[in-house]
């Protein structure tokens, strides 16, 4: 299994987690790294560019290590 996967960003829940859709549709939350600085005014900052996220997936639970 890969270290890192990037995955579409569509949301972000109450608790902060960022929530991504997977290449199947299936979307899911993922905790934030605690380094990571990203909330939901960054989300809409600007609506005609996706964002995505890199997930270490060596971590359990899964965590968002960086947006781009």
């Amino acid at each position: 299994m890969a270290k890192e996967i990037k995955q579409l960003v569509v949301g972000i829940t109450r608790e902060g987690e960022i929530v991504v859709k997977s290449g199947r549709g299936k979307m899911y939350p993922v905790k934030k790294s605690a380094d990571l600085k990203f909330d939901c005014e960054d989300l809409f900052q600007d609506l005609d560019k996706e964002l995505f996220a890199t997930i270490d997936t060596e971590n359990q639970p899964w965590e968002c290590i960086s947006i781009e």
